[in-house]
């Protein structure tokens, strides 16, 4: 501020009439003036807010002349960062107030997705990304940090911590919790107490789903409902994002019964809770047992798994990608021994087959995952209630559903001991072309073997029968699949899972070939190098790093 000189004012009285007296005066450089700010000489002010001229009082030789006072404060821009000064003047004499024009707000960051995300124990989490708003700054987004991690193959709860400071220094951050669940796929032990189409009773339960089943592009339902409407659509509702909905028009085959195809390729990612649309909204419900039941699949590119929270119907949709080249099923295991010769336990030699065929795979470059490795039964997925083979078929198929293989091993056991060869054990609706990679496997095998018998070793049987069906021509049946291994990876994934079962334990000369003479190793050879060569890959003999 440059210096104020005083000045004087020369007041000049002059008596103009006979009845009063007018006081006038003039400013000169020789008056002296006093400047008085009204309120702050440095006044801040948050951006984008209104400038409110607070005044001056001036006076000179103690005579109040403010409204002489010329003010300019035109050069103050209150959307602007920024110091700005107002000019107060009189004559050739000014002050200056100084306006600092400043950002106290803090940023706003807006999670896409929601601030709580469920993920299914071994999937995959994505990162759905944020939004970055602030009053005075842009293009915030790059500048935002990201602390915490994700394991999405442990249970637990993982929080996210999103942070960001604008130009000014104002700091904001978010939290957004990743809840990794094992996923709801079983159902209770109790069978009998579950519906099926023959037993429902629409009085009994609200609403529930009688049959499912995966299609190409998502799923196809039928259900009945105790809410008689003209119309029924299925409507999927994102539980993290509350706007995210599709709904799908059903098809109204009676009263109280639907049906109809949900297509899901195309969806946004999420996690979608499922309701019924009637005349009323409510949660759709699938009471069906654990062998109907779906549960996950390829879908297009996406990959659909299907939850029942208390028989509450959840539908997770992501990006579908391979995790695993290969699983495979140590059969047995723990209690469960399986077969067994005198000499050894099936449990135990699965294992050790399994173990030395992963270590191959793993040597050409291949991601293998075991259902088990060690003489557990492993970590299998559903109710402790269930059978132990229904609860290693569910897990066979759900992480079959993101291998390009998957298969089982185990060795038989028969009373009969003169039972030999090998078997290979497909589903019954299986064709040629699907079988292709095993029918050339078998025929591999018994050259190997030198079995030149008429026996059937590649087929299926049927769950209610135990019928045995031949499938070396790649013959397709409409018969239910015996075992769960088998049933329940492709009838409720989609996944084709195949039994090997190499010898007999109790034919002493079986054995001894196989397991005495290390034939064991060459028949693992056979069928790791048809695998590696289907799935597009070059077969590497040297076998020393797992022996």
């Amino acid at each position: 501020m440059r210096k104020i000189y005083y000045v004087s004012i020369i007041l000049i009285v002059l008596i103009v009439s006979f009845i009063g007296i007018t006081y006038s005066f003039e400013y000169n450089d020789n008056g002296e003036l006093s400047f008085e700010l009204i309120g702050p000489g440095t006044l801040y002010l948050d951006v984008d807010t209104d400038y409110v001229e607070y005044g001056i009082k001036v006076y000179s030789n103690g005579i109040d002349i403010s409204d002489k006072v010329v003010i300019d404060n035109d050069m103050v821009n209150t959307s602007k960062l920024g110091e700005y000064n107002v000019k107060y003047q009189i004559g050739d004499e000014y002050i200056y107030r100084k306006v600092i024009i400043i950002d106290k707000v803090s940023p706003v960051i807006k999670l896409n997705g929601g601030n709580e995300v469920y993920i299914l124990l071994g999937g995959k989490y994505e990162e759905a990304g944020f939004a970055v708003t602030d009053n005075y700054d842009t293009n915030l987004d790059s500048q935002v940090n990201i602390s915490g991690t994700v394991d999405t193959n442990t249970e637990g709860n993982y929080v996210l911590v999103y942070s960001v400071s604008d130009n000014s220094g104002n700091k904001t951050e978010v939290k957004r919790t990743v809840i990794v669940k094992k996923p709801v796929i079983s159902v209770d032990s109790d069978k009998g107490s579950r519906v099926s189409p023959a037993s429902y009773n629409v009085y009994l339960y609200t609403n529930t789903i009688v049959k499912n089943n995966f299609t190409k592009d998502g799923v196809y339902l039928e259900g009945y409902t105790s809410d008689n409407a003209n119309s029924y659509k299925i409507k999927l509702k994102n539980r993290n994002n509350k706007k995210l909905e599709y709904t799908y028009n059903m098809t109204v085959d009676r009263n109280n019964y639907y049906s109809g195809n949900l297509k899901l390729s195309t969806l946004n990612n999420g996690l979608y809770d499922v309701y019924i649309v009637g005349n009323k909204e409510e949660r759709l419900l699938n009471k069906l047992d654990i062998y109907s039941k779906i549960v996950r699949a390829k879908v297009g590119n996406k990959l659909v798994t299907l939850t029942y929270d208390d028989d509450y119907v959840s539908i997770n949709i992501e990006n579908f990608q391979y995790k695993y080249d290969f699983v495979i099923d140590p059969g047995h295991g723990g209690s469960d021994i399986g077969a067994s010769n005198g000499l050894v336990l099936e449990k135990d030699l699965n294992l050790k087959v399994s173990k030395y065929e992963k270590c191959r795979y793993e040597s050409m470059g291949y991601k293998v995952y075991m259902i088990r490795y060690d003489d557990t039964y492993g970590e299998m997925l559903g109710n402790n209630g269930l059978n132990q083979l229904d609860r290693r078929g569910l897990t066979t198929g759900y992480y079959g559903a993101v291998s390009r293989v998957v298969y089982s091993n185990h060795h038989n056991g028969s009373l009969n001991t003169g039972a030999y060869g090998f078997e290979i054990l497909v589903q019954n609706s299986m064709t040629k072309e699907d079988l292709a990679v095993e029918l050339s496997l078998a025929n591999k095998f018994r050259n190997f073997y030198d079995i030149n018998d008429n026996i059937i070793r590649v087929y299926s049987k049927d769950y209610f029968t135990d019928q045995i069906f031949d499938k070396e021509n790649g013959q397709v049946y409409s018969n239910k699949n015996y075992y769960s291994v088998l049933r329940i990876p492709y009838e409720l994934f989609n996944v084709k899972n195949v039994i090997y079962e190499p010898i007999y334990m109790t034919n002493a000369s079986d054995f001894n070939w196989y397991y005495a003479s290390n034939n064991w190793i060459k028949v693992s050879e056979l069928k790791i190098k048809e695998y590696v060569t289907s799935i597009g890959g070059t077969y590497k003999s040297d076998n020393s790093m797992c022996m």
